[in-house]
């Protein structure tokens, strides 16, 4: 309920104002101190992404948030937990502290006559029956607080002793002192990112050129500039850091993810197009066990970006879906890379189209959803050999399927589309198929 002049805010807006109110502060940061802070923290180690205290890792917008909720509070690491999970582990969150919000998507399901379905029901429903209903996505959120807000170490001292080795700082093992990412090294030499990288010439700068389509970054020792073991370390971090920012402008071109955004510089849809690369940078980064200081000539941005996030906070909601979307392409060939390695990739691998399997769940072939030049969006998909052609859904679906980072909550919707477009296709295929089979 509402009165005159309030709003009744919920937990997904609260999350959205938060993480605005983060992105402020950390901005302000950055400026005060000449740009040379990073956007997270970089104290990591390499693939040690937040998770929580059972060890399940958070995703997307959320690892990114909480890696950045550690750095701004200094905590020793991004491990959380909700209210319960303390009181199970017979902890309790200290007094007076602020949780972290976590977003997720959820899907609401009504009848033909409006009527509220459980889960537990439409899981058990059958094809036929699915086709009846109405499905509707929402944001939801639930809170969470990082272990150092607890007394866990007090009751669990084992326990968060072995959580700390897992985020302990990486060794020097380069033997020139530089950070080494075996991975992007590997995709570099194979040419296997999505556009040509020229990494071995000697230039003034790094770039993405649009008409070429074509990354051009210096070589790697000419970011060799510290006085110290750390620092020069560190100026491998930024050799990668700089080659991620322009990867992520590679993948906002027309024929990838179309963000419209290589516009004239110093427009508004160029300062937005840099400031996703950098978060995408960053996210990437972190999830790699590394931080991203802002570039240099993205400084002049810092004022206008603060100034939007402060009168338009759902801005952030924008430049979030876009990040998640480029970071994860991004880290979809990273895993490729780790994987020929023989190193444990970075996403989660459960490519299953729904965790919610029934008796007479079908397989679709060749399954996606696809944004189309008339900015409008689409599902395709086969079955049994048989292409089911292109149909149109609803723009905020596409939007939300797009906005979804790689996991069992866009596949889940996924198929809860497929099963909405083609359903009744399939079913009468089926059908036929059984007659023929019987006569």
């Amino acid at each position: 309920m509402t009165t005159a002049g309030t709003e009744t805010k919920t937990l997904g807006q609260k999350a959205v104002d938060r993480f605005t109110e983060m992105m402020i502060e950390r901005m302000e940061q950055m400026k005060s101190v000449g740009w040379h802070k990073g956007w997270i923290g970089g104290a990591t180690a390499p693939g040690a992404m937040p998770q929580n205290v059972s060890g399940r890792g958070y995703s997307g917008s959320n690892s990114f948030f909480l890696q950045l909720d550690t750095a701004l509070r200094g905590y020793s690491m991004p491990v959380y937990l909700t209210f319960k999970q303390a009181n199970d582990l017979g902890a309790h969150v200290k007094k007076g502290e602020s949780a972290m919000p976590v977003l997720y998507w959820d899907i609401m399901a009504r009848d033909k006559d409006g009527r509220k379905i459980t889960k537990d029901t439409y899981r058990k429903m059958s094809l036929a029956e699915r086709m009846q209903v109405q499905t509707i996505p929402f944001l939801k959120a639930y809170n969470v607080f990082n272990v150092d807000q607890t007394n866990l170490a007090e009751v669990k001292p084992d326990k968060v002793e072995a959580l700390k080795k897992l985020f302990a700082p990486p060794e020097l093992r380069d033997a020139e002192g530089m950070f080494t990412s075996k991975a992007l090294d590997r995709m570099f030499e194979k040419q296997e990112w999505i556009c040509p990288i020229q990494y071995d010439k000697q230039v003034p700068g790094a770039y993405f050129s649009p008409s070429k389509d074509i990354i051009v970054i210096p070589r790697k020792e000419q970011f060799n500039i510290g006085k110290t073991s750390e620092e020069i370390y560190k100026d491998g971090m930024e050799y990668y850091s700089t080659a991620l920012h322009e990867m992520a402008h590679s993948t906002g071109t027309e024929s990838r993810l179309n963000r419209g955004s290589h516009e004239k510089f110093g427009d508004a849809k160029y300062a937005k197009e840099e400031l996703v690369a950098e978060l995408t940078a960053a996210m990437v980064g972190n999830s790699m066990g590394f931080d991203k200081r802002i570039l240099n000539n993205n400084a002049a941005y810092l004022d206008g970006w603060i100034s939007t996030l402060k009168e338009n906070p759902k801005f952030i909601v924008s430049v979030i879906a876009d990040v998640n979307k480029a970071a994860n392409m991004v880290l979809e060939e990273v895993d490729k890379q780790k994987m020929a390695l023989g190193e444990e990739p970075l996403l989660d691998k459960n490519r299953n189209l729904s965790a919610d399997a029934t008796k007479d769940k079908i397989v679709f072939e060749n399954a996606s959803i696809i944004k189309q030049n008339s900015r409008d969006y689409a599902v395709r998909a086969s079955f049994q050999g048989r292409e089911l052609g292109v149909k149109p859904i609803d723009k905020s679906l596409g939007m939300l399927y797009f906005s979804l980072s790689e996991g069992t909550e866009k596949n889940r919707l996924l198929f809860q589309t497929l099963e909405k477009s083609y359903g009744d296709v399939v079913l009468s295929q089926s059908r036929k198929r059984s007659h023929q089979m019987k006569v």
